[in-house]
């Protein structure tokens, strides 16, 4: 059988171009390598909480795609938590420093029910044509079509092969024939993957106690062992959480270890209450092996600039296109570069 599109990759770019297609009444096929739709958005359900984000969370005003296709599939949002006093930790010597955030800020929003309401929305309406558990490692062009062979011998064939998956990640696990060019696998070797050297954690709470004490829940540190911290309660206001991102340098450390630096820390710069926590979740995204290669996460990136013009261009004759939220110039690595990604991916198609 062959297919008219085949996605590579599951993620929000990849539900989108699949989406967007389905509109117009062409059908894609969707090969995910995970057990799971949504990539690197990641809602955690637990005993206690409904929604926890330990991928992507955030979106602004300016993320007009986004917004425009959460509008459209009926999901709505609400704005960061941010009122009270929040702290800003230069140095541990001295005490922090302490400050409000001025409501004329540009706001920030997460998605109600969490950000797989918008994962959960995209697969149910391409109706059925997405393959979990199919890891690509091989794609052949064979004149009129590509041949794509997977790592437990299913053979695929499609028209037009769409690869959203990480750029370093694909040259580490598809053997293309014949190779891409030189200036492409060049710029892809050279993209970071966003939220690959990222660490993640949440804690979750019966009340509000931040709230409660006139705080925020934000924490923004250059030392010790978060780097970030925020409220993370949902918007019915009947969970309640804080999340952030670990400092790198307890990457080494046991889970148990980082989490007892985590609640030490927070307990000095929030309250002393962090310690009654319920629960502890936390993902290291540079050990998803779907996200990241084993040599990319032994070396920490810094957040780069995104949308190299290659990625515009087709290949393989025009049958091969590469997308993604690093392919995006508009606001790469972000939800909103993902969904820009997608649109301009298919109006290219």
């Amino acid at each position: 059988m062959k297919h008219e599109i085949i996605i590579i990759g599951a993620g929000l770019t990849g539900l989108t171009i699949a989406y967007l297609l389905h509109k117009k009444g062409v059908k894609a096929t969707i090969i995910e390598s995970r057990d799971r739709v949504g990539g690197r958005i990641y809602t955690l359900k637990t005993e206690t909480h409904s929604n926890l984000e330990l991928g992507a969370t955030w979106f602004g005003n300016k993320h007009t795609n986004l917004k425009h296709l959460l509008d459209e599939l009926n999901i709505g949002y609400f704005q960061q938590y941010q009122e009270g006093e929040s702290a800003l930790v230069f140095n541990t010597m001295v005490p922090p420093h302490l400050f409000v955030t001025n409501p004329n800020n540009e706001k920030s929003y997460r998605i109600k029910n969490g950000s797989k309401a918008i994962v959960d929305s995209l697969s149910k309406a391409i109706l059925g044509s997405i393959i979990l558990n199919q890891k690509i490692k091989q794609i052949s062009d064979k004149g009129s079509y590509l041949e794509l062979t997977s790592t437990n011998g299913y053979v695929y064939r499609a028209n037009n092969v769409i690869i959203t998956m990480p750029q370093k990640l694909l040259l580490s696990q598809i053997l293309f024939k014949p190779e891409l060019p030189l200036e492409l696998v060049k710029t892809m070797k050279s993209t970071h993957t966003w939220m690959g050297d990222s660490i993640k954690f949440v804690l979750s709470y019966k009340t509000p106690f931040w709230r409660e004490a006139g705080k925020s829940g934000m924490v923004i540190s250059q030392i010790g062992a978060v780097t970030e911290v925020y409220d993370h309660s949902n918007y019915q206001k009947n969970e309640f959480a804080l999340m952030g991102f670990v400092n790198q340098n307890l990457r080494s450390y046991s889970k148990e270890d980082r989490k007892s630096k985590i609640i030490e820390y927070l307990s000095k710069y929030i309250s002393l209450e962090v310690q009654n926590y319920m629960d502890y979740k936390e993902k290291d995204w540079s050990l998803d092996n779907s996200t990241l290669t084993k040599e990319e996460s032994d070396r920490v990136s810094i957040h780069p600039e995104y949308g190299n013009p290659v990625f515009n261009k087709k290949f393989m004759n025009d049958k091969l296109y590469i997308a993604g939220t690093e392919t995006s110039k508009l606001f790469g690595g972000y939800m909103e570069g993902a969904v820009s990604s997608a649109i301009y991916t298919l109006s290219d198609l």
